[in-house]
């Protein structure tokens, strides 16, 4: 059902809007680089916001009944609202990838000294923090959890926002900035439980509201 659902959103092409906003991010960085660090922390919530869009984009990317014949294939609407949170945070590390790459290519001298296996390490570990987050926002604000797409647009400005304002957050964004690795770890297994809770939670509304 993962295969499907990424075959279903390819060929609706409404991926395209995402990768578009990332080609560009990618653009600027390579035409300013900086050091990679930084450049990790910047594109952060970049994949946060468009991880978010691409898991509203595959969980809306059918009519109703399309959808509910997909749940009844595979068992249940949570099955299928599960699959689709899959799906989605596999396209995302998928597109996503040549944003970290650019962080990598595209940098100057970090500000402090650095080994390259750890900055590699954080520059991934930031994108599969942002993905997932990314995914734990988009699974609550799509149908049959929403259904409104003005509501999912206010919620999802939100939710970024809220996110950007996070203390830990903002630690870890200051520390890349600064060259410093600190709280990376800590970013990313939060983003991963948080992610987990958040398709739990959407997974039983979709059982309820289907």
């Amino acid at each position: 059902m993962i295969a499907f659902n990424l075959r279903l959103a390819g060929r609706s092409m409404r991926w395209l809007g995402p990768a578009l906003i990332l080609m560009i991010w990618i653009l600027a960085t390579l035409s300013a680089p900086g050091p990679a660090l930084a450049n990790a922390g910047s594109l952060f919530l970049v994949l946060v916001g468009l991880t978010c869009w691409l898991t509203v984009t595959i969980g809306n990317v059918d009519d109703d009944g399309h959808r509910e014949l997909l749940a009844a294939a595979i068992g249940s609407p949570a099955r299928l609202h599960r699959s689709r949170a899959i799906s989605a945070y596999l396209a995302a590390n998928t597109v996503s990838a040549a944003g970290t790459l650019a962080c990598l290519v595209a940098t100057t001298e970090p500000t402090r000294p650095t080994a390259e296996i750890v900055v590699v390490g954080a520059c991934v570990l930031m994108q599969l923090a942002a993905t997932a987050v990314g995914v734990a926002i988009g699974t609550l604000l799509h149908r049959p959890v929403l259904r409104h797409a003005g509501v999912t647009l206010l919620l999802t400005a939100a939710a970024l926002v809220g996110i950007i304002l996070l203390p830990p957050v903002q630690f870890v964004l200051r520390a890349l900035n600064d060259g410093r690795t600190t709280g990376v770890i800590a970013l990313a297994a939060a983003g991963v439980i948080i992610a987990l809770a958040a398709v739990t939670a959407a997974s039983a509304l979709a059982d309820r509201r289907n």
